[in-house]
């Protein structure tokens, strides 16, 4: 390959700045000491410490249960409401002592886990175990095991059943969380309380939330039963539920040519999500003013409807191409998703397409899949993290469809998930190769087109360097190739190798030429 161009002077990332503690109100502050600590992000705890005021914690706090909020469009916050009788009952049945039952381990567990399915508790002796009682430990160790099954929970579980185990080494009833075989309690924690975030644009609290009525008090014995949040699952929009089970059904009249477009990353905290959206390539004479609501189901394996959204959304247009997008967050699954654009109550184009997610833990090392764009936006303020495609400044418009001009540019987007770290430099050292083959329609095979091994430059999702995430972000000029495609099916594929760690990522995205 001639060259390759890479997009670095675009790549502007905002880093999550720290600052001083906030002089704010007793209330305020016990907010961000107490319980819904567990449920925030890393870039809520870096906010939360650079407030500055009262009017800036109420605001924090506004948008952090909009962004919890299952049902935006209604004045009940389900969530919230399960959150604070989660937290009354652990407050009356896990203290310690002086310490708060919702600041208890098992206090933690339960507001964001919720009830278990099933307690057990056993005892440890230590003469048992051909031991004496070590000094200031009694000689029975209590052991009380919280057990989790995903036929009986909502959260998302590594594995059907998951026991966590507590234990009171001292026999004074004050449990902490153990090493639980099998699963990473603490990962677990993290993840489910990412999922929590439903609503990642609300910014408003429900109005009249404080006048909603509580739930009953949980009856004091064993732990509530989960109840689901009631959520609606049907579109709002009979016109839109129409065009959805149409196209479900294969019988839809509505203009075709759109692509459901998703992947899966890590925001620059570790939180996973999924970006999804509905690309409208320019050759359906679609205009971005056509379409002002973005619609769509997701249905998993079963059947069942686990997310539906309707909202009002200005479509990204670019070069002539559309894209309107948001961002989900699902456990690992099979699903279906439907999306849609219409023009008020009028649906106008619709596509479908299997989505096929598998949780990315906060830690774990990997890469998100190819993205191949022709177009890549600089807006003039950085996006939030987690914002669907939006890399800081970088917008990327997901070519859907793989469908290029043998004059385009052939862009590529890799996020790279927690890279070993050269300690002289703080940053990931890694290689990349890449390659084109395939063949014009009715014609032969062309030999590789390759750019042979070189030094890769992954750069910071954060904007600062150490650990973290990366991204690989470039694109061959499809113009300048000493062999020029013709129209047809192409592979392009990718080698990266992370040099300290040794280990190889091959990545691969069919595409074509068309036109």
């Amino acid at each position: 390959m001639k060259t390759i161009r890479i997009f670095a002077a675009a790549f502007v990332l905002a880093a999550v700045a720290a600052g001083a503690s906030a002089a704010l109100s007793d209330t305020n502050t016990q907010f961000g000491k107490g319980p819904a600590q567990y449920l925030m992000s890393r870039e809520e705890l870096a906010a939360w410490k650079n407030l500055k005021d009262d009017a800036e914690a109420q605001a924090f706090i506004d948008t952090f249960w909009a962004r919890r909020d299952p049902t935006p469009t209604t004045v009940a916050n389900e969530f919230r409401s399960e959150f604070e009788q989660r937290v009354k009952y652990a407050d009356e049945h896990f203290a310690e002592g002086r310490t708060r039952g919702s600041m208890t381990d098992r206090g933690r567990v339960f507001i964001v886990l919720g009830p278990p399915a099933m307690v057990r508790r056993t005892t440890d002796s230590a003469s048992s175990l051909g031991a004496p009682p070590q000094p200031g430990q009694t000689p029975d160790t209590k052991n009380m095991i919280w057990v989790y099954d995903q036929a009986k929970t909502k959260v998302a579980l590594p594995v059907k059943t998951v026991n966590i185990m507590f234990v009171d080494q001292y026999g004074n009833d004050v449990y902490r969380l153990d090493r639980s075989p099998g699963v990473d309690v603490n990962a677990l924690l993290q993840r489910t309380a990412s999922a929590a975030v439903t609503n990642p644009t609300g910014t408003t609290a429900p109005t009249a939330q404080a006048t909603m009525p509580q739930p009953a008090p949980a009856a004091a014995a064993a732990p509530p039963a989960t109840t689901a949040p009631a959520t609606s699952m049907t579109l709002k929009s009979a016109a839109f539920q129409s065009a959805v089970a149409d196209e479900a059904a294969g019988k839809s009249t509505l203009k075709k040519g759109a692509t459901v477009a998703y992947t899966e990353l890590l925001s620059p905290a570790g939180d996973y999500y999924v970006p999804v959206g509905i690309f409208v390539p320019k050759s359906t004479g679609l205009a971005a003013d056509a379409v002002d609501t973005f619609f769509g189901v997701v249905k998993d394996a079963a059947g069942n409807t686990v997310a539906v959204f309707e909202e009002p959304a200005k479509a990204t247009s670019s070069n002539g191409d559309l894209l309107a997008d948001r961002t989900v967050t699902l456990p690992s699954g099979k699903y279906t998703a439907v999306f849609g654009l219409a023009k008020g109550d009028q649906p106008v184009i619709i596509a479908s397409s299997p989505l096929a997610l598998s949780t990315v833990t906060k830690d774990a090392g990997g890469t998100s899949k190819l993205i191949l764009t022709n177009n890549i936006i600089e807006t003039a303020t950085p996006a939030p993290p987690k914002s669907p495609y939006a890399f800081g400044k970088l917008k990327i418009i997901p070519k859907a469809d793989y469908a290029f001009g043998a004059k385009d540019d052939l862009g590529y987007f890799v996020e790279i998930h927690n890279p070993s770290i050269d300690t002289g430099t703080n940053l990931p050292k890694m290689q990349m190769k890449m390659e084109i083959t395939g063949a014009p329609t009715g014609g032969k095979a062309i030999l590789p087109i390759t750019a042979p091994m070189s030094e890769a430059s992954p750069l910071p999702l954060t904007g600062a360097v150490g650990p973290g995430q990366y991204a690989i972000i470039g694109s061959i000029p499809l113009s300048e190739l000493k062999t020029p495609l013709k129209p047809g099916d192409y592979l392009f594929k990718m080698k990266l190798v992370d040099t300290i760690s040794k280990q190889t990522y091959n990545l691969e995205q069919p595409f074509r030429i068309v036109g």
